[in-house]
């Protein structure tokens, strides 16, 4: 895997994140990592697990909207970010979500977007732990915490896109249309019939250039005349993507499991359940 501290994205926060992994190897005692009880903190929690664990580093594990008194202790939350305590009798660090230029456009106008707390938990999880096995099968979820933010329903998301290019170069991800995907969850397209998607599936592989382009046209079509999902988001579900290796269904869908999960336990139980999951199998 490539270092995902040296995408230009993580710059601001590059310094931060290699100063926690830094303390983190260098004490002793078991670290409490305290995230948020909700999908984002599920999300955000099993990188940073599944890199301690590879590296055999103690920890304790808590999801919690409290902030931990515990030491020494790392919080990841959605809010204003929070200075890091380095000192004799205190080691506490925190990382939340901020906001970083992810692309220029063509006339060098910068365009910013949510650098999410799963992605800065997965740079934390590398600089930890570089060769993981655990956070190589779970590389596609980098993506996570941006796909489930809410900007992506108001507008192109700079950041999503740029890591997504990072992630298919390297390999660890195909981006594909959804004609491609083994089993998408038609839950994620809600201006589709049942079955649309599969009856699009069909021939695809046998059509011409031109027959693709029409099916894809199909597919999109239903949706203008809905305000939901956003644009930017359709062309994702459609044209985009996200496959890891040996995975039958796309992120879109395996997030859409994360949220059944997420309300059909207690917010507790739901996050701890998916952290589990990504941490042993590295899908859901």
């Amino acid at each position: 895997m490539r270092l995902l501290i040296d995408h230009q994205i993580f710059s601001s926060v590059s310094h931060k994140l290699s100063e926690i992994a830094r303390e983190i190897s260098r004490i002793k005692a078991p670290i409490l990592v305290n995230a948020e009880p909700t999908l984002n903190g599920a999300l955000s929690m099993a990188p940073i697990e599944a890199a301690l664990l590879d590296s055999r580093m103690p920890y304790k594990r808590r999801f919690s909207y409290s902030q931990p008194e515990y030491n020494p202790s790392l919080r990841i939350f959605d809010g204003p970010e929070e200075n890091s305590i380095i000192n004799t009798d205190e080691i506490r660090f925190s990382i939340s979500t901020t906001t970083v230029e992810g692309l220029r456009g063509l006339h060098g106008d910068s365009r910013k977007g949510p650098l999410s707390t799963v992605a800065q938990a997965h740079v934390l999880g590398q600089e930890l732990s570089p060769s993981s096995k655990r956070l190589r099968r779970m590389r596609p979820w980098v993506l996570s915490g941006n796909w489930i933010s809410d900007s992506f329903d108001n507008s192109y998301d700079p950041v999503y896109s740029s890591l997504r290019d990072f992630l298919s170069t390297e390999g660890s991800i195909s981006v594909v249309p959804v004609t491609e995907v083994k089993f998408p969850d038609e839950i994620n397209y809600p201006w589709l019939s049942q079955g649309d998607i599969e009856d699009a599936s069909r021939d695809w592989e046998s059509m011409g250039q031109g027959q693709r382009e029409e099916v894809m046209d199909r597919l999109a079509l239903p949706s203008m005349s809905s305000n939901h999902p956003s644009t930017s988001r359709i062309e994702e579900l459609l044209w985009h993507c996200i496959v890891g290796t040996n995975w039958n269904s796309d992120l879109a869908s395996q997030v859409s499991k994360a949220r059944t999960i997420m309300e059909k336990k207690s917010p507790k139980e739901g996050a701890s359940c998916i952290a589990d999951l990504l941490v042993s199998q590295g899908i859901l």
